[in-house]
């Protein structure tokens, strides 16, 4: 096993990492085998709740995990692995955002090289905002006009970041469509590339080398290895021309920030704000959905009403830490971009406004868009 801080590193740098040995051989038989079969009878149900959006979906399923034991199981091992990974790179405050299985099976085709999110950057510069002038402002609070401008910018540089693992459930070779990956294209240089090549068209992986100018990563793996990667960095899915079915189990998890655009969000509704970094390792009392096994008679699915609603602790959007009383407040440090001030304890503050680039609201676990809560006189005199 190699040191978090390092694979840490290795996942910010180049956008992705390999760890070998994650899930043992028997969790992953045994989450196979569900997802297999629950697949197979979701689609023979037509159950197109249980699915997420894929690109090229013909002979692919996305299929939506519930709390079944083997899920269970499997996100619990995966967990204790990824676990200080992922606190290196997003910090404490981590929540699952996608929990799903991909299958691909014979005939699939290769996907158009794409990211599943969109960079804060080109998001920024990819939309129609534009800026309030000084006569839009001559109505407005002397502060407004900063304020829309300092969300705006927030939204371009301080978006969340997502990490999606997909760990093989048996071994993965190269005819069997492995997905492809290019290093280091997290950046927004690549994604404007993406943008500027890809204009009416799709673009793939021989093209894709020559345009990023770096030659892709095939992930062919073994049974219970995974690669995660950022989900800015350029990936497909390869063409599986073998006879063989390719299963991956699929963790996305999120840190704080602005939620960002593009991903599937592959994950039941009832499920969805549920899965907290800090709720692992998972209870297998937890389980509440049923276990998809052929040989057991009729196949039990997830219900419609798993699939539909929402029972999530927080709204879909709100992952940000409540504004506590003033009594409460150990120490405020006021945000770069919002210009905010925010709770945090006397330890903490001194980390919080060393930072390189200052401090920002989702350092703390707020949001930008969060109003301040008490005014500035009031904290003032409360720190004083």
């Amino acid at each position: 096993m190699g040191e978090p801080s390092k694979e840490g590193q290795q996942l910010l740098d180049q956008g992705y990492i390999v760890l070998s040995n994650v899930i043992a051989s028997a969790a992953c038989d045994a989450l196979l085998s569900h997802a297999q079969t629950a697949s197979d009878e979701g689609r023979r149900l037509d159950r197109g709740d249980l699915f997420g959006n894929i690109q090229e979906s013909e002979h692919r399923h996305d299929l939506k995990l519930g709390l079944c034991a083997p899920a269970i199981e499997a996100l619990n091992q995966l967990g204790e692995r990824c676990r200080p990974i992922w606190v290196c790179a997003m910090g404490e405050r981590v929540r699952v955002c996608e929990f799903a299985v991909i299958t691909s099976d014979p005939g699939a085709v290769a996907q158009p090289v794409h990211a599943d999110t969109m960079h804060g950057v080109t998001r920024f510069l990819q939309s129609d905002w534009v800026a309030p002038t000084a006569d839009d402002c001559v109505e407005q609070d002397e502060d407004a006009a900063d304020d829309v401008t300092n969300v705006i910018r927030t939204i371009a540089t301080d978006t969340a970041l997502i990490y999606t693992c997909l760990l093989a459930l048996q071994d993965i070779e190269l005819d069997m469509g492995p997905t492809h990956v290019w290093p280091s294209t997290h950046t927004v240089e690549h994604h404007a590339t993406l943008w500027s090549t890809n204009t009416g068209a799709k673009l793939f992986v021989a093209d894709a080398d020559k345009a990023f100018g770096v030659e892709h990563k095939n992930m062919t793996l073994r049974k219970g290895d995974l690669v995660m990667y950022d989900s800015r960095v350029m990936h497909c899915g390869g063409a599986n021309i073998s006879q063989k079915r390719r299963s991956v189990f699929v963790v996305s998890t999120m840190g704080p920030g602005i939620r960002p655009d593009g991903t599937t969000w592959t994950m039941l509704r009832s499920l969805r704000n549920m899965l907290m970094l800090s709720d692992l390792p998972l209870s297998l009392d937890r389980a509440c959905s049923p276990v998809a096994d052929a040989s057991a008679g009729a196949i039990v699915l997830s219900t419609a009403e798993e699939a539909a609603n929402i029972t999530s602790r927080k709204d879909d959007d709100d992952v940000r830490k409540a504004i506590p009383p003033l009594q409460d407040w150990g120490a405020a440090v006021q945000c770069t971009f919002c210009r905010r001030w925010r709770a945090c304890s006397a330890m903490e503050a001194p980390a919080l406004t060393g930072a390189t680039s200052g401090f920002s609201c989702p350092m703390a676990g707020y949001s930008c868009l969060q109003e301040q809560g008490h005014s500035n006189d009031e904290i003032e005199e409360a720190m004083s």
